[in-house]
């Protein structure tokens, strides 16, 4: 026959008493049910009482040495197992194993970083992740903050200025400026200074604002001077290839210039230009997510040679 079980009160119920419940019909001794759940034999009687008045139901009887569970007892024990189960698997996440995560996540990144971080981050992914799936998209900073939220975005490689507060971030590197021009370009005739470097036309790299004013343009400025752009591109892979086919010049990123150091000649820039910092931003959300810690952590590490 059936046991018939009758909880009195549900809200007298918890955790600690369900896994003494889970202690002594396994054990079926109160010393080595009390040990296993690092309680007193005072301490595991005090939760036998109040199961027991919570299933009406005595639930454990003495025999010999031990106890033995009454029918109610044994009908409680597929339940218990299953709601002690579902608690476990809520705190006690497993292991994240990168070989079999066949999951999707999201960088926002400028060119500029994707070419500092894809490269070596692809070889590592497809090493240890290769089910792995990385999609990559312009940062758009307007909508980055809301991106994140509704998980659209994972992860953004930006400056401070491109990304909301309230983000979780972490600094990669810090960027210099550089002059740069096509190799054989009249203005190295000479050393390069502020008369030179404002005579000749300039190509402008602005990925969101589009517009015709940059750092350079503050640095000259309060010296009193200015420059002439004559040329405006949302993205830092095109300027090798124009600057290599004409007269204009550009204020790079040092680590992008170097990239074309076949193609193009560098200068010092005749008047101090503030450089920038490459941060990491990701919702507060994805911060202890195991997969996300570790495509963070691997994507970090490409960084550790650049930083100064």
């Amino acid at each position: 026959m059936v046991a018939t079980i009758v909880i009195r009160d549900i809200r007298s119920l918890d955790v600690a008493q369900l896994t003494a419940l889970e202690a002594l019909l396994e054990e079926r001794n109160v010393t080595r049910a009390a040990a296993r759940i690092g309680v007193t034999q005072q301490g595991l009687s005090g939760r036998l009482s109040r199961l027991r008045a919570t299933f009406g139901d005595p639930l454990f009887v003495r025999d010999g040495a031990g106890v033995a569970p009454t029918p109610a007892a044994e009908a409680l024990r597929p339940l218990v197992a299953a709601v002690l189960s579902n608690l476990r698997a809520l705190v006690e996440r497993s292991a994240f194993a990168p070989a079999s995560f066949d999951g999707v996540l999201t960088l926002a990144a400028s060119d500029y970083a994707a070419a500092l971080t894809l490269p070596r981050l692809m070889a590592k992914l497809r090493k240890e992740a290769p089910a792995m799936r990385l999609s990559v998209r312009p940062v758009q900073s307007a909508s980055l903050r809301a991106d994140m939220r509704e998980g659209r975005v994972d992860l953004a490689l930006t400056t401070p200025a491109f990304a909301p507060d309230g983000l979780r971030c972490r600094r990669l590197l810090q960027e210099r400026y550089i002059g740069a021009a096509r190799i054989g370009h009249p203005i190295f005739e000479a050393p390069v200074d502020l008369a030179r470097f404002c005579a000749y036309p300039h190509l402008l790299i602005s990925p969101e604002r589009f517009d015709f004013h940059g750092p350079t343009d503050d640095a000259l400025a309060a010296v009193g001077l200015q420059r002439t752009i004559a040329l405006v591109v949302p993205s830092f892979a095109v300027v090798p290839s124009i600057l290599s086919g004409c007269d204009l010049i550009a204020v790079l990123p040092d680590r992008l210039a170097a990239w074309a150091a076949d193609a193009l000649a560098t200068f010092e820039t005749p008047v101090p230009i503030v450089g920038f910092d490459l941060v990491a931003f990701w919702p507060e959300r994805l911060d202890d997510d195991p997969a996300h810690r570790w495509f963070r952590e691997t994507c970090f590490a490409g960084f550790e040679d650049a930083a100064p």
